[in-house]
């Protein structure tokens, strides 16, 4: 078997600035389309709580262990979840969705600025067969970021607009457009407080002082099928904080996904474009990354799920990858083409539930694989590429209040070059990050994770982390080390003997020598983040985030510390 990849972090975006003036005219758009389009999904970017509505139930036994494994849920799945009107999370969801829950009562045709369920909404309408919405946000971010050199004032302005519409009960489309400004700070030192923003080229690299986003899709969905094109978060996992195949902090990919859950089996696939650069900072062509996962409940305390993943470049959509039946790692050994240039990996996923409030979750992510050298220590057996997780969590507090609290503790593992692939421009990755677990290979992390709800929209979270790394061996000029080959002595061949497979995007001369775990430059890092976000009142929110940094030994040995407070009026 052959396979590799790469890893990521947050939540993306693309270069550039959507006008507002082009985001009006979108939702004047969306109010046409809304005669013939159809219903979204919970809406990840804007609220989380449908999210943890889903995690608590997996957890404390009134859902299937796998029931949050696949996000986004479908907006079946929220109508019946926002049928319990005892549980508190599920009246948010009924009150902020509104007449886009599909039992919602009707409106009096197309209403401007009115108030339902205790909440402002912009145009609604629902007249039994289509639905929709628009909505206006406002967000300001004040904040500060301080390292061992100097501390920095930041300031960020975004408006944005979201639309939303159905036609029937099976089809519809979503768009979120934002248009933000950076009116102080130094854009690589936001970044590394926001990573968000870390994966806005314009706003990142190119240190301009405007960034965007948008989420976008056309849908058909039913209660057993949902078939979408466009963009939106997608995470495949049990983990509550990261997980190896899609997190959902990931930077967004476009693409086809197809979902089908019945009963206790759930088939999922995704076909997207990615963005990346080779060595040389050269964008790489026409990247795409396809994933399957295939899920059982066998018991309602159980759930297993099986996941393969193929990264391919330099050619248009490949048909091979394109079959939602084809196995990927097969598929890719088909042809030359396909076996040198793309990188195809396996993954296995379990999670128990033992008692009700507890859940155990377990993956292996299998990045290249040959049985003949398992055992092999030397540069032989360096086809072997593994990924580990492994975590508890614990539900504290009635599953019939909204006063409640989640405490997860996880160990996980890279080995060295997981996640990179030999040809480079076929890693797990898009725009530099990974897709999967936010963590780059040849490192390891215990993280502990503790979640309390006061509302179902009132929370605190806060997170520790210690984090060992092998970072590759550099030059005075930053490269990695040049130097002959070992394997052949004399030859004077010159490879890149400082790589010791710490970087997701340098993926060559992993068979120079045997990848002993943890070899190279190595670091430690010791991180601490606080979250606290609240809805105050009915379409005002904040949230306030505090983090610190401390990474010793390595390349880039570093302190680093922010704060800041976010006001957001409108959804």
């Amino acid at each position: 078997m052959q396979t590799n990849g790469s890893k990521a972090l947050s939540v993306a975006t693309r270069n550039g600035s959507t006008s507002f003036a082009i985001a009006v005219l979108a939702v004047v758009f969306g109010i046409v389309c809304s005669r013939v389009a159809q219903a979204q999904s919970a809406d990840v970017n804007a609220e989380r709580v449908s999210m943890d509505m889903m995690l608590l139930g997996t957890i404390d036994g009134t859902r299937s262990a796998g029931a949050a494994a696949v996000w986004p849920q479908s907006m079946y799945e929220l109508t019946k979840a926002s049928s319990d009107s005892s549980d508190a999370f599920a009246r948010y969801i009924n009150a902020y969705y509104g007449p886009a829950i599909l039992t919602s009562a009707q409106t009096d045709g197309m209403e401007f600025a009115s108030t339902s369920n205790g909440r402002f909404r912009g145009l609604s309408l629902n007249d039994g067969t289509a639905r929709f919405q628009a909505d206006a946000a406002l967000m300001i971010r004040p904040g500060v970021t301080s390292d061992d050199v100097m501390s920095e004032f930041f300031f960020l302005l975004r408006p944005s607009l979201r639309f939303f519409g159905s036609l029937g009960n099976n089809f519809g489309y979503f768009l979120d457009l934002s248009n933000g400004a950076k009116v102080a700070g130094t854009s690589s030192r936001i970044a590394k407080a926001d990573p968000t923003l870390s994966r806005i080229t314009k706003f990142n690299i190119e240190d301009s002082a405007f960034f965007d986003r948008y989420v976008g899709y056309i849908q058909y969905q039913s209660e057993w099928l949902r078939v979408r094109f466009g963009r939106e978060a997608i995470q495949f996992g049990f983990s509550p904080i990261d997980n190896l195949v899609h997190s959902v902090n990931a930077p967004l990919l476009d693409g086809l996904l197809i979902d089908v859950p019945y009963k206790a089996f759930r088939f999922t696939m995704t076909h997207s474009g990615a963005n990346g650069t080779d060595t040389a900072g050269s964008a790489v062509p026409t990247k795409y990354i396809a994933t399957h996962r295939l899920a059982i409940d066998p018991t309602h305390w159980l759930s297993i799920g099986v996941n393969d993943m193929i990264v391919y470049w330099g050619r248009g959509v490949d048909f091979a990858y394109l079959n939602p039946l084809a196995f990927y790692v097969s598929a890719g050994l088909n042809t030359e083409e396909r076996n040198t240039n793309d990188n195809s990996l396996l993954g296995f996923d379990v999670a128990v539930r033992p008692v009700d409030g507890t859940m155990v979750y377990a993956s292996l992510l299998i990045d290249d694989l040959s049985y003949s050298t398992l055992s092999d220590t030397s540069w032989q057996g360096n086809n072997n590429k593994f990924a580990y997780q492994l975590g508890a969590t614990q539900v504290i507090g009635d599953r019939n209040s909204s006063f409640r609290s989640l405490a997860t503790l996880e160990y996980a593992r890279l080995d060295p070059f997981v996640y990179s692939h030999r040809s480079m421009n076929a890693s797990y990755s898009t725009f530099n990050a990974s897709v999967g677990y936010d963590m780059q290979p040849n490192s390891d992390r215990v993280a502990l994770q503790w979640r309390t709800w006061f509302t179902p929209r009132t929370s605190i979270r806060i997170d520790f982390d210690y984090t060992r790394h092998g970072d590759n061996i550099l030059d005075s000029t930053g490269n990695i080390v040049m130097g002959e080959d070992p394997r052949y002595p004399g030859s004077g061949a010159m490879q890149p003997i400082g790589n010791v497979g710490g970087d997701m995007l340098r993926g060559d001369g992993d068979f120079l020598q045997g990848n002993t775990f943890l070899r190279g430059n190595m670091s430690t890092q010791r991180r601490v983040q606080l979250w606290f976000s609240a809805e105050w009142f009915s379409n005002i929110f904040t949230d306030v985030r505090v983090g610190y940094t401390n990474r010793t030994g390595g390349n880039t040995p570093d302190s680093f510390g922010f704060a800041s407070f976010e006001i957001r009026v409108g959804y």
